[in-house]
């Protein structure tokens, strides 16, 4: 009876695991904050996804000004770091600052976690690489050349949720 017992509660475990992670994609959509971002498409294909669309987006470099901590740390690599982004006039979100501890933020910023890395810029100016982990969107299978010819770039509505939790919702061409 016991043995019974505890394989029900492992089975249960397991499934509770599982309405987890369900819960916390589908709760960006209840709780997120919808943003709205530029980005340059290029159209690959992978054999095992299909279609993909690799995006690039203005937030994915920041001047290394901007960086608040140890810029040191940034030329051993990619380095976890918080970015906050704020509407511009055109509405569509861009870098404030980056940071290496997470910051708090006013009502109208969102913070994003990324990878960042140091890279030299053209001039003495450097750069910050910022990787955030939503570089693709897949597609239906053979769409993504449809995409890519619709318009030389889009903008990109991505929904933040307050822990930082993130999804693109959608591409507008």
């Amino acid at each position: 009876m016991i043995k019974k017992r505890g394989w029900m509660i492992a089975a249960l475990l397991q499934v509770l695991f599982l309405i987890f992670i369900a819960g916390s994609y589908y709760s960006i959509d209840y709780f997120g904050k919808d943003i709205k971002i530029k980005t340059v498409p290029v159209d690959p294909r992978d054999l095992l996804y299909g279609d993909y669309v690799t995006l690039r987006y203005d937030i994915s470099t920041a001047p290394l000004k901007s960086y608040r901590g140890d810029a040191a740390k940034l030329d051993r690599g990619e380095q976890k770091a918080y970015v906050v982004l704020q509407p511009n006039k055109d509405g569509y979100y861009v870098v404030k600052n980056v940071y290496s501890e997470k910051p708090d933020v006013t009502g109208d910023q969102v913070v994003l976690t990324a990878k960042a890395e140091k890279v030299w810029g053209a001039g003495p100016i450097d750069n910050i690489q910022l990787t955030y982990g939503f570089e693709r969107y897949y597609l239906q299978e053979n769409t993504g050349k449809e995409l890519e010819q619709q318009a030389k770039d889009m903008d990109v509505i991505i929904s933040v949720a307050p822990w930082g939790a993130h999804k693109i919702v959608e591409l507008k061409p």
